[in-house]
């Protein structure tokens, strides 16, 4: 946000003329520059994220001391559409071209799992397995220990109640996992549908690979 900022700041003087210039003018760093490019930034000038990365740090390495930049020939792999997406999400929490778990689906269908659309028509009681991507994670004083998480598909969102016990047992993935695969129970309060975790698994979209700054060569 603050290298975004600071960008608006200086193109209001003059506007850029290319990824080269932006660098340059606003002295963006290696990280900021790779942010901006993942966010896909410099799509008028480079519209492939990756060939507007490799420049953007070729341009930002001759702010290093004793370490400037040269121009070489190269030519990194192009970014299926699927890794934009995935791009887009990690970037800017949202994307134009798609959702990432429609590309999971597929993965998901095989072992069971069903989608938002599905939950108005299972009844309370009944052990489901869901899968999506973490929007939210609370933890309210009020509630004893017990984590709310939101998780959201490409077609709506999902509420699971995940109780003190579950948490603890699968602390790394009801903490840190972007994409999560819940098996529980739904619970049901009137309108209000909710899934009562018992197992959580990490769900690891082989797209995801594009969220690392390596990848991008």
């Amino acid at each position: 946000d603050t290298a975004l900022a600071e960008l608006t700041r200086i193109q209001e003087l003059a506007p850029f003329r290319g990824i080269e210039d932006v660098v340059r003018r606003a002295r963006i760093g290696r990280r900021d520059a790779i942010a901006l490019a993942r966010a896909n930034a410099f799509a008028v000038w480079e519209p492939d994220r990756r060939k507007a990365a490799w420049e953007a740090l070729r341009h930002a390495g001759d702010h290093l001391p004793l370490a400037p930049a040269q121009a070489t020939e190269h030519t990194p792999r192009r970014l299926t559409r699927t890794e934009g997406i995935f791009l887009d999400y990690f970037a800017t929490g949202s994307s134009l071209a798609g959702h990432p778990m429609e590309h999971i689906r597929g993965r998901l269908e095989k072992i069971g799992a069903i989608d938002s659309r599905s939950l108005a028509t299972v009844s309370h009681g009944t052990e489901i397995v869901v899968g999506g991507l973490v929007v939210t994670r609370q933890r309210p004083e009020s509630a004893n220990g017990v984590m709310f998480v939101l998780l959201e598909d490409e077609f709506g969102f999902l509420n699971a109640i995940v109780r003190r016990e579950v948490e603890i047992l699968y602390r790394e993935v009801a903490r840190r996992a972007p994409f999560m695969l819940i098996l529980g129970r739904i619970q049901r309060d009137g309108p209000v549908v909710q899934i009562v975790a018992e197992k959580l698994k990490p769900i690891r979209p082989r797209a995801a690979l594009a969220f690392r700054s390596r990848d991008f060569r």
